[in-house]
């Protein structure tokens, strides 16, 4: 039985609870996804454009990336990130527009946006 630390969050020591979040533990090939979610994205973008980034807050991460449709009539995909985004870039998120929706609101966040 391997050696544990003391909890530090429920029956987790430091070690497994940095494991939890560790997804290359949970998928060998992470390297390929990345690079195939990265070209997809990039696709994205070739065929419906940049976003327009609208600030909700005053840090560079506190933006709100809209992919603008070609007609007020069209579908909207808004794709949330929820989990350790610790790393990469909201551009390189676009990929999930290409379900079939041409229109998206990808909100990369450390904090809710406020109301106005």
């Amino acid at each position: 039985m391997p050696e544990t630390g003391p909890p530090v969050f429920l029956d987790y020591d430091q070690a497994a609870l940095d494991a939890a979040y560790d997804q290359a533990a949970y998928a060998p090939n992470r390297e390929q996804l990345i690079e195939r979610r990265i070209a997809a994205s990039a696709n994205v973008r070739r065929r419906i454009g940049e976003p327009e980034r609208i600030a909700y807050g005053t840090a560079e991460i506190e933006r709100l990336d809209i992919y603008r449709a070609g007609h007020d009539t069209a579908p909207v995909f808004v794709f949330i990130h929820g989990g350790a985004w610790r790393s990469g870039r909201s551009k390189d998120f676009a990929g999930p527009n290409r379900t079939g929706s041409t229109s998206a609101a990808n909100p990369r966040a450390r904090t809710s946006p406020r109301s106005r």
